[in-house]
């Protein structure tokens, strides 16, 4: 096993890049902590455990300013279904957020855990007051173990809180949701939040919290075994070459790791230390979540060596199926298709019905022109079923009621007379087109559109909405559209 631990003086000089730009786009240097009506919760909570880590001059004072402030923003009334949530920032009229118990929760844990020396008497005591109140509010919700990224972090919250202030019934309802999280595992080795770049990188944060301060013997080995058949597991979808995890995602905000930041990716750029291959987009991506290296810095890594050569060099084309049981409408078990190139690679989801901008049912990357990564992707509609081979990519019906149905495209530079009948000539990349399908329209996203599809990409406006036309009738064993990659 690959295992490293950190301090704030062992660090990479990249290492330390990451971490201190984090610091810097949540208190610029220079300048004094700001906390205000626009303050995000989540990242200024996360800017306290990063003081306390960092520990220098003045960072313990200004993180306790930070919990303080916290500790104002939490509801406190116990007849609201959002009774101990926080708000998103210091607005009043923000909306509550469920899942933000287990944010701030388990980042307040870290800190009691590892520094509550530092704290003042009277802060350390409203800490603890304040997670027992979490915990209560977290069992009145009860998430489901099948949405693993709060649960996993719910069920650690739970036993840490219960055994650390004597409380069986937090500890106990930790511990059941913990083994039914690892029990729904291993059914199919898989999790239900399936093949997500942005997800699968908080499940590592959570898995981590059970490593490295759950109570519990019986969790401590529970995340052993899921953290490396996931890594293993996420080393097998990824493509060195390309610098990203093939598809298909059943949550994914963005499709190029290399522009839109995916949690995992902060978490294979740590393990790699190398800027030159990390599938980290720093602080000029999209959908920016740079706070997660600082649990990643707390808790340190662990993950097969297999998986880390894999994150360092293409190995292997591969052909891979999956069957992850997920509670999203349609099937309860999702079928998973992958094939693996060196230079190219493609998924497809089967059975899921669920309408969802993060959804990308189809998945087709490449690599194109000057290092840049050329891609397509079948949205969450709901309307599709799709399968991959060794050869080609199928779409399929799965809403009979479906007019229309849509691919996205991008590379730089194309337009839509790059995207003809029969054939899509892409940089570096020919695609043949199957179908007896009409198309509706051919059309360049503009940047409102490509922010409201969630499609994740700063490179407008080379994205091209492909429409086609459903017939009536469809015979749904026949495919729309069969899409066959000629690199």
């Amino acid at each position: 096993m690959f295992s490293q631990k950190y301090t704030y003086k062992t660090l990479s000089p990249y290492q330390k890049q990451l971490f201190d730009d984090f610091v810097e786009e949540q208190m610029p240097k220079g300048s004094a902590l700001k906390l205000d009506e626009n303050t995000g919760t989540r990242g200024i909570m996360r800017l306290a455990c990063a003081l306390f880590y960092r520990n220098k001059a003045g960072d313990v004072e200004n993180a306790v300013k930070i919990i303080k402030w916290i500790f104002t923003l939490q509801n406190l009334d116990e007849k609201s279904k959002d009774y101990a949530v926080w708000r998103g920032n210091g607005k009043s009229s923000e909306n509550y957020d469920q899942n933000m118990r287990e944010f701030i929760g388990t980042d307040l844990i870290s800190i009691y855990h590892k520094y509550k020396q530092k704290l003042p008497e009277d802060v350390r005591k409203e800490m603890e007051v304040c997670l027992i109140r979490t915990v209560k509010g977290a069992l009145m919700r009860n998430v489901n173990p099948d949405y693993n990224n709060i649960s996993i972090m719910s069920s650690f919250m739970m036993e840490y809180v219960g055994t650390e202030f004597n409380i069986p019934e937090f500890k106990n309802a930790g511990l059941v949701k913990a083994k039914a999280i690892y029990n729904n595992f291993l059914k199919y080795n898989t999790l239900c939040e399936y093949n997500s770049p942005t997800y699968y990188g908080v499940d590592f944060v959570g898995l981590a919290l059970w490593r490295e301060l759950s109570f519990s013997s019986e969790m401590k080995a529970m995340s052993k075994v899921l953290e490396k058949a996931l890594w293993l597991d996420v080393a097998t979808f990824y493509n060195a070459n390309l610098q990203n995890i093939s598809g298909p995602y059943l949550r994914a905000y963005g499709i190029d790791m290399k522009k839109s930041h995916a949690i995992v990716g902060t978490w294979i750029a740590m393990a790699i230390n190398n800027p030159r291959i990390a599938t980290i987009p720093g602080k000029n991506g999209v959908h920016l979540e740079l706070e997660f290296i600082v649990p990643i810095v707390e808790m340190g890594i662990s993950m097969p060596m297999k998986a880390l050569a894999q994150f360092k060099k293409f190995d292997a084309p591969r052909f891979i199926t999956r069957t992850t049981s997920n509670y999203y409408e349609g099937d309860r078990l999702k079928k998973v298709t992958a094939y693996i190139q060196k230079d190219w690679m493609m998924g497809g989801l089967w059975g899921n019905r669920k309408v969802s901008l993060i959804l990308k049912t189809g998945t087709m990357h490449w690599k194109a022109e000057n290092g840049d990564i050329g891609w397509l992707f079948v949205p969450g509609e709901g309307k599709t079923n799709v399968k991959v081979d060794e050869t080609k990519m199928e779409i399929y019906l799965a809403d009979t009621l479906a007019k229309t149905f849509q691919i996205y495209v991008y590379s730089k530079n194309i337009t839509p007379e790059n995207l003809r009948e029969t054939v899509w000539k892409l940089p570096n990349m020919t695609l043949g087109i199957k179908t007896d399908l009409n198309i509706l329209k051919t059309e360049i996203l503009s940047q409102a559109m490509i922010d409201s599809e969630g499609v994740g990409t700063k490179d407008y406006p080379f994205i091209i909405n492909v429409v086609y036309e459903i017939p009536a009738n469809w015979d749904i064993t026949k495919p729309l559209v069969e899409i066959i990659p000629k690199k």
